[in-house]
């Protein structure tokens, strides 16, 4: 079988060289690797599999960058006039020999985007073994193998974690100006306060009946003078009989006020609280039965 590159690299890379394989093998470029070919493998063996292959890629990493077989490996390359890519795992810096063997070869640093890496890897080595790639293809499992690797990880696992929070981030703060901010009249300096009516109770004296308006509170502040009430009695043609306003500290063992009227002529009655600024911390429309 005849191969397209040869593949150099450390064993302890041995699962980042498959990653990088399967991509390329995706891609129609068929590797050669040391692994596949058993232990007993000899010199003689690596010298011609090197020289037969249209491309030498040596995967640099700081495993590989002290290993004397990977200057072997590179120099042979070299001397033979086999084009060498250089993908660089973690950006390990070259020195003695590769430096200079590198300056006239292709080089493929770390870049954030691993999946994109992957596809630059592939665009350069089919370009030089004469097999131009169209429509790469690039396996999930492998991109996350060689995402490990990465030494942009973290900042890529932060720049994902913003690319999710920060538009969760603005929903909140739309929802909170545009939906609770709105619907959360009760917030006051004290915290959250509001009243509710529960029921009306009527009963008629000497020709005169006596509204009165019983409700209940919530987190009533210490200083519940400052928060005033106002009770509105009207009719069925929502016209107003009664107008009572007290202050909030009036409120006593659950009654929120009363109106003495001539007739029972009253079908409902509006109820609003506020404080100092005339902020409206809750109100209601209560009708009674």
């Amino acid at each position: 079988m005849v191969y397209d590159v040869y593949m150099c690299y450390d064993e302890q890379d041995e699962e980042l060289c498959g990653a990088i394989s399967r991509v390329l093998e995706d891609n129609g470029i068929r590797p050669w690797i040391k692994s596949r070919h058993g232990s007993s493998i000899s010199k003689t063996d690596i010298t011609n599999a090197i020289a037969d292959s249209k491309a030498f890629v040596l995967l640099y990493s700081k495993n590989s960058r002290d290993k004397n077989f990977v200057v072997t490996e590179t120099d042979i390359a070299f001397s033979r006039k086999v084009p060498i890519i250089l993908v660089n795992i973690d950006d390990s810096k070259l020195s003695g020999n590769l430096e200079f063997i590198m300056e006239t070869q292709t080089k493929i640093n770390p870049i954030a985007d691993s999946k994109r890496q992957l596809e630059i890897i592939v665009e350069k080595t089919s370009k030089i073994i004469g097999k131009p790639a169209s429509n790469i293809k690039i396996d999930k499992k492998a991109a996350g193998e060689f995402e490990k690797s990465n030494p942009h990880r973290k900042s890529n696992i932060l720049k994902k974690f913003v690319k999710i929070a920060v538009p969760i981030l603005v929903a909140l703060v739309l929802i909170y100006f545009l939906v609770i901010l709105p619907a959360g009249q009760n917030t006051t300096d004290d915290g959250v306060f509001s009243m509710k009516v529960t029921g009306v109770e009527i009963t008629e004296s000497e020709g005169s009946y006596h509204y009165e308006v019983k409700g209940e509170s919530f987190n009533m502040p210490s200083n519940s003078e400052m928060y005033f009430m106002n009770i509105r009695f009207l009719d069925n043609e929502d016209n107003l009989i009664c107008e009572v306003n007290s202050s909030a500290d009036e409120f006593k063992y659950g009654v929120i006020g009363g109106c003495t009227l001539e007739e029972n002529n009253i079908t409902h009655i509006g109820f609003k609280l506020t404080d100092l600024k005339g902020k409206v911390l809750s109100k209601e429309v209560y009708e009674i039965e």
